[in-house]
């Protein structure tokens, strides 16, 4: 098992720290962009996003074996050192629920406008239909029955005139 020393984990919390920062920044950006109804610029932001998640995770995954460590067994250089790194540690605890709580407002802020979206499109889609059916009556009413009669009623002594006799 490699060394696993004070320094690389001071290093590794502080990594983890600056890319919580930045993935709290993009988040509040993301939440501006929701409520514009900016999309493009919203994907190459979540494009971002996800590579500061996947390094995240690579963070952690180098993190795991300090886990299995004692805190008060690791040979800090100094007290400082300890306390800044303890420090940032907090500080990363604060900035991941601060993250996953904007995430869940930024879901709940795209569900509402994904419903307003649909809303508007089927209230678009009712609008059409409703065009579409007064503007076949209105022809209706302007060019006459689309079947002619097959028979024409004269309003004298109820002749009636044969159309497909010969003159």
């Amino acid at each position: 098992m490699p060394q696993l020393t004070t320094d690389q984990l001071a290093d590794l919390i502080s990594k983890r720290h600056r890319c919580l920062l930045q993935l709290r920044e993009l988040g509040r950006k993301q939440g501006k962009l929701i409520s514009q109804g900016d999309m493009n610029p919203l994907l190459r932001l979540l494009g971002a996003k996800n590579q500061l998640l996947v390094a995240v995770q690579a963070i952690e995954q180098q993190l795991v074996p300090f886990h299995a460590q004692k805190p008060e067994q690791r040979s800090w250089p100094t007290e400082e050192a300890r306390a800044k790194c303890a420090e940032q540690a907090a500080a990363c605890q604060q900035l991941l629920e601060e993250v996953m709580q904007m995430e869940e407002q930024n879901e709940r802020e795209m569900t509402t406008r994904r419903d307003q979206v649909a809303s508007q499109l089927q209230a678009a889609q009712a609008a059409s239909t409703a065009r579409g059916a007064y503007q076949a009556q209105q022809m209706n009413t302007f060019q006459g029955p689309h079947t002619p009669p097959s028979d024409y009623s004269a309003a004298e002594g109820n002749r009636r005139l044969d159309l497909h006799s010969e003159v």
